[in-house]
């Protein structure tokens, strides 16, 4: 008897629609597979057949066929375990026939248990956006079951989902909701734990100048370099960098929760899905960096999606990790080739870097003297390349804080006071007619919001000569102008937002 269940695979971090088809006929009893299963989908054979017996179920006899369709697609995922259960029992006579328009996704333990499964959220919404009338997930993933919407319907075990699917999905009520999700969720006390404080640039005294250039990177999301030596508080400001960018919107929550869900990471608390900071170690390799692998997973530039990716240390990466950026800060994705099939990640990240002035770190501190030689010098400054430079919108020299600073009166600004300017310039931008960040004009738009007076036009003609700027650096240094003109609500770009611009890019 022949059976055809709907499911889905996690391709990269996008949801592929598989169907399992499963015949059983004469022959020797056992289970074949077909259709480019992975050495973990062959695996689930022992386990489908521990499940269904200890679920109380017969378990057919006669050879089992199953073909995973579109058989061109590699399947790499326990989530068809479910599924595949099921369409033994249909093709078997053991639960009747299934009624039409379920989508199925699950894990399954060897007690008949439904295990949650990585990358269910983009699986989920796949089977929404195509059709599916109902869709079963395992009760682990029921919180982004809530995020995905729709008729969707968390189960706990394989008897629980052979009750659902007798029926016809518009019939079966008790869909998860958002609501019912986020209130569960805090009710079992579950995720990760809520309200801890969080750091503020109030904290930090002495560096005006620096906060100053984190507001304006912030607002235009710029690339920022800060260089200074040991001490004076560069991870202090990259720490406190995503407090001050705006609140996330419905979609950037949503894009934030599918890389969590494809990364294993916990999407309980939906509600508390915050900007993502990700600072990975200098020893970190490329693969590490912007993903990859046989099937390739996401890397720290999409785990950093949406968020701030920092990068300390920058001149202790290997310089092959640095270059690979270079695509990634321009295109905002990433995408990888593995035997025929594209996978693309998305990469749209506030980038933040830190270095020391030399190796030793004390070049140009009035206090201690620096014990590099031109060569260290040199060997040093060769890991960020002229094309990387270019693609930093932003350099800021750190100064050392003064003893006077320490125990003076701290009226610096606060996290606070400079998500406000940040809000503000964005909400500037948009009566304007700009609803996205200026790093991300194109050049129509930049004709017309950066268009320059006489006056400024003759300004930057002097500075693109007598600074040897190409024209990569000249359009940055126009965006950052851009930015700097939202945050004094002016829509003209004045000679003074141009000349702060350039002593940004002029201080590498």
């Amino acid at each position: 008897m022949y059976s055809r269940i709907s499911s889905a695979v996690c391709s990269g971090i996008e949801g592929r629609g598989v169907y399992v088809e499963t015949d059983i006929g004469r022959g020797l009893p056992g289970i074949g597979m077909v259709g480019l299963p992975s050495t973990m989908v062959m695996e689930s054979r022992e386990r489908i057949k521990s499940a269904i017996i200890n679920s109380g179920f017969d378990f057919p006899k006669g050879k089992i066929t199953i073909n995973l369709t579109p058989a061109s697609l590699r399947k790499n995922s326990s989530c068809l375990d479910l599924p595949m259960a099921v369409g033994i029992l249909e093709s078997g006579g053991c639960i009747g026939e299934i009624k039409d328009g379920w989508g199925i996704i699950g894990e399954l333990s060897l007690d008949g248990r439904v295990l949650g499964v990585d990358g269910a959220l983009p699986m989920m919404l796949y089977l929404r956006e195509n059709g599916m009338g109902g869709i079963i997930v395992p009760a682990d993933n029921a919180a982004e079951a809530a995020l995905a919407g729709g008729n969707i319907h968390a189960v706990k075990d394989i008897r629980e989902c052979v009750d659902l699917i007798r029926r016809a999905p518009e019939e079966v009520s008790g869909a998860l909701s958002r609501e019912r999700v986020k209130n569960a969720m805090e009710g079992d006390g579950g995720g990760e734990a809520i309200g801890t404080a969080e750091p503020d640039f109030g904290d930090i005294v002495g560096q005006e100048k620096a906060k100053r250039a984190v507001t304006i990177a912030a607002s235009g999301r710029h690339g920022l370099l800060m260089i200074g030596s040991p001490g004076c508080g560069k991870t202090m400001i990259a720490g406190r960098m995503a407090g001050v960018m705006p609140a996330m919107t419905e979609r950037e929550r949503l894009e934030a929760a599918i890389v969590r869900s494809v990364t294993g990471r916990s999407n309980r608390n939906i509600a508390e899905i915050k900007r993502p900071f990700r600072d990975p170690h200098h020893t970190i390799g490329r693969a590490g960096l912007i993903g990859g692998g046989s099937y390739p997973v996401p890397g720290e530039i999409t785990l950093a999606h949406n968020g701030v990716l920092f990068l300390d240390e920058i001149c202790e990466f290997n310089k092959e990790v640095i270059e690979s950026l270079r695509l990634p800060l321009e295109e905002k994705k990433i995408t990888h080739f593995r035997k025929g099939e594209a996978y693309t990640f998305p990469s749209d990240f506030q980038v933040l870097m830190a270095a020391n002035p030399c190796p030793c770190g004390f070049l140009g501190d009035r206090d201690r003297e620096c014990t590099c030689t031109q060569a260290d010098l040199d060997r040093y400054r060769r890991k960020l390349s002229g094309p990387i430079m270019d693609r930093i919108d932003m350099t800021i020299r750190m100064e050392k804080v003064e003893y006077s600073d320490l125990t003076g009166d701290r009226t610096g600004l606060t996290t606070k006071e400079m998500r406000e300017q940040v809000i503000a310039a964005l909400d500037f931008a948009k009566k304007c007619g700009r609803y996205g960040y200026n790093s991300d004009l194109d050049e129509k738009e930049m004709s017309e919001y950066c268009a320059l007076g006489k006056e400024e036009q003759a300004f930057m003609r002097k500075a693109y000569s007598s600074f040897s700027m190409s024209p990569r650096s000249y359009t940055r240094a126009l965006k950052v102008s851009r930015t700097i003109a939202d945050l004094d609500a002016s829509e003209e770009i004045k000679i003074n937002h141009l000349a702060e611009a350039l002593n940004y890019r002029l201080q590498e």
